[in-house]
């Protein structure tokens, strides 16, 4: 890992994550497990929703496929960074008005976001659109059904894309949500890798870092099962 990518420290982040805490009780947010040395626990859960996963013990960064449901999953207890984005399109791609080293830090905390708002959303005894939810797909990460989950808010015509209509929650929600707040600015753009003013689920899956492991199909809502209006606040 390049130090120009270091993010805060576990204790730092623990810090802020129990402040916010205090601030909004009724958010469910993530508190990391910290080791010594300003390192991450290698498992990490979310305890008002019974979720925990692998993380790489220097950043906290979920590792995919490990997340599980009132069960701790195994982990390696010493995971270190791995160069897994070879093939990464995203993985060097300049993020426009982001201060050096505050990606990563940036589209983590909007990870957090959404994991938050989808498992609020799940567990909300009336979505707001009254719609129901589809049973995950037991081969998608947790991060996957984060991002699926929020594609299918933002798709709301169906047709597999973010449009510029469409794209505009998107915004007005990486906004609000995502720090630091300078980063969020230009992300959607970032995101628009093929510069077709549309977002696919591919480039929304890739310029959050979540990367499709083989064997998962894409897409855990139906077209036309819209899950509700956006509700879900911060992750993994």
């Amino acid at each position: 890992m390049r130090q120009s990518e270091k993010i805060n420290s576990c204790d730092q982040e623990r810090q802020s994550a129990l402040e916010e805490a205090r601030e909004n009780p009724r958010e469910g947010i993530v508190i990391p497990e910290c080791a010594p040395g300003g390192l991450y626990k290698p498992v990490q859960c979310h305890q008002s929703t019974g979720y925990c996963w692998c993380v790489l013990v220097d950043t906290g960064r979920p590792l995919p496929g490990t997340s599980t449901r009132y069960e701790t999953p195994v982990c390696e207890s010493d995971a270190r960074w791995k160069n897994t984005d070879a093939e990464d399109p995203f993985k060097d791609r300049e993020l426009p008005g982001c201060p050096d080293g505050k990606k990563l830090e940036f589209i983590t905390s909007l990870l957090d976001a959404l994991t938050t708002d989808m498992v609020q959303a799940i567990n909300s005894a009336a979505p707001a659109a009254g719609g129901r939810f589809s049973e995950p797909d037991p081969n998608h990460t947790l991060e996957e059904r984060v991002v699926l989950w929020y594609f299918s808010q933002l798709d709301s015509n169906g047709s597999e894309d973010i449009n510029k209509k469409e794209m505009k929650p998107f915004k007005r929600y990486v906004k609000k949500k995502a720090k630091p707040k300078k980063c969020s600015r230009r992300f959607t753009d970032y995101c628009d890798l093929n510069k077709d003013k549309s977002i696919s689920l591919a480039e929304l899956k890739g310029c959050l870092g979540v990367r499709k492991d083989p064997g998962t199909s894409a897409g855990s809502f139906p077209p036309g099962r819209r899950p509700g209006s956006n509700p879900f606040s911060r992750l993994v």
